[in-house]
């Protein structure tokens, strides 16, 4: 039924979680912050976690842009945490963590496995709202480029998920048609609800059992489990 797969990165592929707690780390270090009354690495990585998880969220429902994000994520976590930090501060660690984090290379539990076993038989592309040299560097760090004809990012499509633009124009340059095509993203507002707007048939990759309002057309909580689907 299915010839073109279309993956998140982030997420889904991506460890972006256990890469981006190695990177806080590595700025942890290079910036001194324990010296700024940043007594606990783990809080740094956790109030992060949180703040970038609410900024993309925003990001996605177009409240804010991509440079409010970038902007504001760092500063937000360290006012926090009680640290007196300017966006001039917040602006030189997002920088860093931009250098360091495309660096990282886990990739989600059974990642490999998964797309080893699909790529001879369908065509695989990403969907991703990533910043395309940041996107580009992932996967080449984790060395997944080889499996994809096409990545998609915002910035190639001037749109993000879930906005229905992205998926049209990710259709029309993987030369698909789109009852050929399934998303397959761990985001359901992004990924699934995009993938629902553009009448694209989708599976959400759910590992933590978020109740969504809508049925996607598959769920699965562990990659793996696409080799009973596809």
């Amino acid at each position: 039924m299915y010839k073109h797969l279309f993956f998140d990165l982030d997420h889904t592929l991506w460890d972006f979680e256990k890469n981006s707690k190695e990177s806080l780390a590595d700025l942890y270090q290079a910036f001194s912050l324990h010296n700024w009354n940043l007594s606990e690495l783990s809080a740094f990585q956790q109030e992060f976690s949180v703040v970038n998880r609410r900024y993309w969220s925003l990001l996605e429902s177009n409240q804010i842009t991509h440079e409010e994000l970038r902007r504001s994520r760092f500063r937000d976590t360290l006012v926090n945490l009680g640290v007196e930090a300017d966006e001039t501060l917040g602006l030189q660690l997002n920088e860093a963590f931009l250098e360091l984090l495309p660096q990282k290379s886990h990739l989600i539990e059974g990642a490999i496995e998964i797309l080893d076993f699909l790529a001879p038989h369908y065509e695989l592309h990403i969907i991703s709202n990533g910043w395309q040299d940041v996107q580009a560097r992932k996967i080449n760090s984790s060395k997944i480029g080889h499996y994809f004809k096409e990545v998609i990012t915002n910035e190639r499509a001037e749109a993000r998920k879930p906005d229905k633009r992205i998926f049209d124009y990710a259709i029309q340059v993987a030369n698909a048609r789109l009852s050929e095509s399934i998303m397959i993203g761990d985001n359901f507002d992004a990924d699934i609800m995009g993938a629902i707007n553009a009448q694209m048939d989708s599976v959400f990759y759910n590992p933590d059992s978020f109740v969504a309002m809508q049925k996607p057309t598959f769920e699965i909580k562990k990659l793996i489990e696409l080799k009973e689907i596809l």
